[in-house]
């Protein structure tokens, strides 16, 4: 299996991007995405000028609990944040984006403006993302099918289909393959995706990689949140387990440009 290990959060507080960059130079991670509006953002923009044989992707925001700002200005995104710029909790805009009430063409200005803060810090997006994965639903996807080719951005996140135990009450169980689908027509993408943090896993490298041998297919990535505490720091050395382990069993560690 070709597996691509990303950080989320980049750029998300000092601590994460100190998290993430040893995690790099480590050579646990083969790829992260940037969330370009946070406080140590340029932190995490500057490491990415220097390190270009990883791959650096956008974490697309457009949910928060305060610090989480727009990049467009507000009054072109009234739909999406307050008169400062700021997100709302994702709970309504999930619901409002379910209901197809969400401003396509905000979204579009939005997504393209971060996107042009990172390639205009002189750092290649190689694929996005976003924060809660709001982008597997439908304004979402609509407002990427028309802003990426603009960027000659190819490469999205797909749906998460791999699980360790069955979250039941979670909508992405049930229904992610209605989300997948048009995702995967769209863009180039992972075979798989597995996050432990979508059902709280603690110490999954071992058992994730006892599940890769069932899974068709050539791609799987890993999506982690690197940080010096709690769930965090979990993740940051499952993930050191789990790539060391993988390289042992033969699996290639693979940036997303190789997706």
């Amino acid at each position: 299996m070709r597996i691509v290990v990303n950080a989320d959060d980049f750029g998300a507080s000092t601590e994460t991007v100190a998290a993430t960059i040893e995690a790099f130079e480590e050579g646990v991670l083969t790829s992260a995405t940037i969330m370009p509006t946070m406080p140590a953002a340029g932190d995490a923009l500057a490491y990415a000028r220097g390190r270009p044989d990883r791959s650096f992707g956008v974490h697309l925001t457009f949910v928060g609990k305060g610090e989480e700002r727009c990049a467009a200005a507000p009054g072109d995104v009234p739909g999406l944040v307050d008169a400062e710029g700021r997100f709302p909790a994702a709970r309504p805009v999930r619901l409002r984006a379910l209901l197809r009430r969400l401003p396509v063409a905000e979204l579009e200005r939005e997504i393209a403006a971060q996107l042009a803060l990172v390639r205009e810090s002189g750092v290649e997006v190689s694929h996005v993302d976003s924060h809660r994965h709001l982008h597997k639903l439908a304004p979402f996807q609509a407002a990427l099918r028309s802003v990426l080719p603009r960027f000659g951005i190819e490469r999205v996140r797909t749906v998460q289909d791999v699980y360790l135990r069955r979250p039941l009450l979670g909508a992405t169980y049930w229904v992610g393959s209605v989300w997948r689908r048009p995702l995967r027509r769209s863009f180039r993408t992972t075979d798989h995706f597995y996050m432990p943090a979508s059902t709280g896993d603690l110490g999954w490298a071992d058992d994730l990689l006892g599940r890769v041998g069932e899974l068709p297919g050539a791609t799987l990535e890993v999506g982690v949140h690197p940080g010096p505490d709690g769930w965090r720091d979990d993740e940051r050395r499952s993930a050191a387990s789990l790539s060391a382990r993988a390289r042992e069993l033969g699996h290639e560690l693979v940036t997303w440009r190789e997706i």
